[in-house]
């Protein structure tokens, strides 16, 4: 038979255990929301929310962006919440489905497939509006910063692509 100094020893410890492991659980479950995937996560429910201020909000006061096949970079003022405002009113159903987020082992760098999508109502980046829908695959590559910030966000899609999918039939018009 176990003594009872003995198994109250035994339970003292396991509660012990039992609360380290909370704390432990706790602490990773804080390092994860402020990882690099994370934050790309809530980047684009922000986008499909169609929130550009909760977009805006997630970056370092001097975060870049640059949309590659658009030639456009700069601060996330301007390059960043004028294509998506741009994006937004020429596509009111603009939406995003996120295929996969990666991160490499630092954590602060988000490597994001996703498709986005919407039906254009206006002229927008050279499109004359036709009414067309689009849906089209995106990589995001977003770096962040310790202060758990996007201080960069670049971005690369078929444009030839979109612009087939909203019947615009030169690259040169």
């Amino acid at each position: 038979m176990i003594s009872q100094p003995l198994l109250s020893q035994f339970y003292r410890s396991q509660r012990k255990n039992m609360s380290d492991a909370a704390q432990i659980s706790s602490a990773q479950s804080r390092t994860e929301s402020h990882s690099a995937e994370a934050i790309a996560q809530r980047f684009f429910n922000a986008y499909r929310e169609q929130d550009v201020a909760a977009m805006v909000a997630l970056f370092a006061p001097n975060g870049t962006v640059e949309y590659v096949p658009f030639k456009l970079k700069g601060s996330v003022e301007e390059a960043g919440a004028g294509a998506w405002n741009a994006l937004i009113d020429a596509f009111p159903n603009l939406t995003n489905r996120v295929l996969n987020i990666r991160q490499d082992g630092s954590g602060l760098v988000a490597y994001v497939d996703v498709m986005i999508g919407g039906t254009q109502t206006k002229d927008v980046f050279g499109v004359p509006n036709q009414n067309q829908s689009y849906d089209l695959r995106h990589l995001f590559v977003i770096e962040t910063n310790q202060q758990s910030q996007i201080s960069s966000m670049v971005s690369f899609w078929d444009n030839a692509d979109w612009y087939q999918q909203l019947g615009k039939t030169s690259l040169t018009d």
